[in-house]
């Protein structure tokens, strides 16, 4: 979600309910308590209760979100050290190992991750991995520096699939729909609780100003919590194929001599 619509967003969520607090105030008689002490008390702990749960699952998100960007950048480096590591291998091979990897990066880039905006992962690159594995399989070792460099590229494509893997379960959104019910069941309750102080007797701007502070926290924090539970989506902050292309374009300035590698 953009800086500017999120603003927009608490704002007009502040200006409506400040405004149906105002109007709750204007009907009401009074003070809707003989005594707000315990009804303070009580909507304390409710409060209290509600944004401790915020937390929890913001916590949870911001580490869900954390994790696929430090996996997305390990299948990065794990990409760019495959390439690397196939130059002991005779030229054809060697030369199609590469290919594969490149030709990767870029559907990577291309198609998985516009895909993975919607949840959904890229059958191109299901594809590309199981060319690249076959080709790795029919390779023919000459040396022992061969076999080496054949068992270090097995595992740098293990670390490239587990940094995928990573990558891809975050896609469909860490938070289930049922928690996005309690969240906001929650916010609905937080919020009406506040109308049940308003009170003719006390000045319109205190009474307003109260409600915009709870609505500004409730609804800071779903909106937190919604662009960390969709970390791709092509927006200011989510994570970008950045590290990706940054190996794709120090393999590309290594090989641009080598046109073979551009094909995919």
């Amino acid at each position: 979600m953009e800086v500017w619509v999120a603003g927009l967003v608490i704002v007009a969520a502040s200006a409506l309910c400040a405004g149906g607090m105002l109007l709750v105030r204007r009907q009401g008689r009074g003070p809707y308590f003989e005594d707000p002490i315990p009804a303070a008390a009580i909507y304390t702990v409710v409060g209290t209760a509600y944004m401790v749960i915020v937390a929890f699952v913001f916590f949870v998100a911001f580490e869900s979100y954390g994790g696929a960007k430090a996996d997305a950048e390990e299948e990065a480096t794990a990409m760019l050290a495959m390439f690397h590591a196939a130059v002991p291998f005779e030229p054809t091979a060697r030369g199609r190992l590469q290919g594969h990897v490149v030709c990767y990066a870029r559907e990577v880039i291309a198609d998985e991750w516009p895909a993975m905006r919607e949840g959904d992962t890229s059958e191109v690159v299901d594809e590309r991995v199981t060319a690249l594995e076959a080709s790795a399989f029919g390779l023919a070792l000459e040396d022992e520096k061969q076999v080496a460099a054949y068992e270090h590229w097995f595992a740098l494509n293990e670390d490239r699939r587990k940094g995928r893997q990573g990558r891809l379960s975050q896609a469909s959104g860490l938070v289930p729909p049922v928690l996005w019910l309690i969240l906001i069941a929650g916010a609905v309750v937080v919020v009406g609780g506040v109308a049940f102080f308003a009170d003719r007797r006390e000045p319109a701007l205190t009474q307003a100003a109260m409600m915009v502070a709870v609505v500004v926290i409730v609804v800071s924090g779903l909106l937190l919590v919604r662009f960390l539970d969709r970390p791709y989506e092509d927006r200011s902050g989510s994570i970008r194929p950045t590290a990706m292309a940054s190996a794709l374009a120090q393999i590309e300035t290594e090989e641009q001599r080598r046109p073979a590698l551009t094909r995919c």
